[in-house]
C-alpha cells in the first residue's frame, strides 16, 4: 500500500527564450545539467518547444518535464544541487528572457500539510 507522501512529483521547467537562443541552452542541459540530473533523482521525461518554429521576432519557450518520486525526494534532489547544474542555470538565466518552475503532484481531495512530517506514523 502507498503511504501518503508517496505521491509522484512532476517538476515543469518553463523557460522563455529570445530568438536563436535554443541551441545553446539545449547543448547547456545535455553537458552540463543532464549528467548530475540522475544522481540527484531528477528524470528528464520529455522537452518541448512551442512554437515550434524558429521565428526571427518572437521568443521560444522550452518546457522541460522531469520527474522525482515522492516530496521527499524532491527537496533532497533540491539540496544535493552540484556546481554544474548551478553553472547551467546561471547560465540559462543569461540567455533567457524569463523562466519559471511550476511543481506538481496528482490532485488528490487532501494533500499533505506543509508542518506535517513524512516520517510521521
Amino acid at each position: 500500500m502507498r503511504g501518503r507522501h508517496t505521491a509522484m512529483i512532476h517538476v515543469l521547467d518553463e523557460i522563455v527564450l529570445a530568438p536563436g537562443h535554443l541551441p545553446a541552452v539545449l547543448d547547456l542541459l545535455e553537458s552540463r545539467y543532464l549528467p548530475g540530473s540522475a544522481a540527484r533523482g531528477l528524470t528528464l521525461l520529455h522537452r518541448w518547444i512551442s512554437p515550434p518554429v524558429a521565428l526571427q521576432d518572437a521568443p521560444n519557450t522550452l518546457w522541460l518535464l522531469w520527474q522525482v518520486p515522492d516530496a521527499p525526494a524532491y527537496y533532497a534532489m533540491r539540496a544535493g544541487i552540484d556546481g554544474p547544474a548551478l553553472a547551467f542555470w546561471s547560465t540559462v538565466g543569461s540567455l533567457c528572457q524569463s523562466r519559471r518552475r511550476h511543481v506538481m503532484a496528482a490532485a488528490a481531495p487532501v494533500l499533505p500539510q506543509p508542518k506535517e512530517h513524512c516520517d510521521a506514523p
